[in-house]
């Protein structure tokens, strides 16, 4: 199969999966456009990171401001922050940069790089961005019920060889396969620390330096690339006067900003994560005139494959290799950082919830943490802001 079909079934796939979060922030997007409909668009749709992009913006001179942000988008995953694309910069530097030398890259990619390094640190490796190769091996993403097979231990610690887990990955193992992390000391945060493997360093002119001590170490960005692009978006979005606020969804992340004109909050809602597409236990509440806000979910109910009676979800621990279980079922993080809003959210889904509560007050974000026996906690700077159902 060529990669460019390959690619084209992932985006199928991926477009399937995201369609999640686009319904829930459609239908209260409807309701709102009913209640008033002066001085909002209607909401535009695209496709992009493998995810639906839906744009509903308000203010009196909007049109075709959407499509550019669809296109913003686009840019930045083809051209940047793609490891799928042969035409973006990271699919560049993983084919390219060599062992121990640095290369240069645009200001962009280097900023995402950055923060998703030092969020692996904090997080004890929960977020790790080299770990492709387990992906892979599991290919719970992309694989038919029939064809998909449980790895063998072989097979995983193989992967994890290729990525900068080799030492990490085998004292994770043996804690215990697919133990809950929460029992697990390799959740101590000293296990898995990609500044080893992978240096990035500001340079003059916004650039900067990205290296890799081993040319079998690729970087993949998905787990932050669709909050990075509400990062983008909103930068774009800053230079048009006639934009007064808007929603934007770039998969199961969020942008809320500025004003509303029309009647009510802005209400993100929050997925059921029993139930269908459409289901919600509550939203999340913001007034009109709201500073930039990101909001983020990560849970095993996006993506996953059910095998000899099992459901084996794509997030996968970096100190098991195993799909992460740490007594949550999603993780809805809210903070003014697109990127670190979906990087925390994944990262947090691994940890579980003490540690989870520990990172969100460490980057001052708010979240919405739901554990698998339904009940659900909020944290206090987020709590009044929540409406359940």
């Amino acid at each position: 199969m060529s990669s460019s079909t390959r690619n084209r079934i992932l985006g199928f796939f991926g477009m399937l999966l995201a369609a999640a979060g686009i319904i829930l922030v459609s239908v209260l997007l409807r309701k709102d456009k009913a209640e008033s409909g002066a001085g909002a668009s209607d909401t535009v749709y695209g496709f992009a990171m493998g995810s639906t992009v839906s744009v509903h913006l308000y203010g009196a001179d909007t049109d075709g401001t959407a499509d550019e942000v669809i296109r913003e988008v686009e840019r930045l995953d083809e051209k940047v922050i793609s490891w799928r694309a042969d035409s973006s910069e990271l699919a560049e530097w993983n084919r390219k940069a060599s062992a121990g030398e640095e290369m240069r890259v645009s200001g962009e990619l280097g900023t995402a790089v950055e923060k998703s390094l030092e969020l692996s640190r904090k997080s004890g490796g929960s977020l790790d961005v080299t770990l492709r190769p387990v992906l892979e091996v599991w290919g719970i993403e992309t694989a038919k019920p029939e064809e998909f097979h449980v790895p063998t231990e072989e097979e995983l610690r193989a992967a994890a060889e290729h990525t900068d887990l080799a030492e990490g990955a085998e004292r994770g193992r043996q804690a215990g396969t697919g133990k809950n992390r929460q029992e697990s000391d390799s959740s101590s945060g000293e296990d898995v620390a990609a500044e080893e493997v992978i240096g990035c360093r500001s340079e003059e002119g916004d650039t900067y330096g990205l290296s890799r001590t081993r040319e079998d170490i690729t970087l993949d960005l998905g787990a932050v690339g669709k909050g990075y692009a509400l990062d983008a978006v909103y930068a774009l979005l800053q230079e048009k006067e006639g934009t007064a606020g808007g929603v934007i969804a770039v998969g199961g992340s969020i942008l809320v900003f500025g004003d509303k004109t029309e009647v009510g909050d802005f209400k993100i809602g929050i997925r059921d994560p029993e139930g269908l597409p459409e289901d919600i236990l509550g939203y999340i509440t913001f007034s009109s005139g709201t500073k930039k806000q990101c909001v983020s979910t990560s849970g095993g109910y996006e993506k996953y494959i059910e095998k000899d009676g099992r459901r084996y979800h794509h997030i996968i621990d970096p100190a098991t290799l195993y799909p992460a279980e740490s007594g949550l079922r999603s993780v809805t993080v809210v903070c003014e950082d697109g990127l670190l809003s979906d990087g925390l959210s994944t990262a947090c889904f691994i940890l579980g919830e003490e540690k989870a509560k520990e990172l969100l007050k460490e980057y001052g974000a708010e979240g919405v943490l739901i554990r698998e026996d339904g009940s659900i906690y909020c944290t206090p700077g987020i709590e009044k802001q929540v409406v359940f159902r």
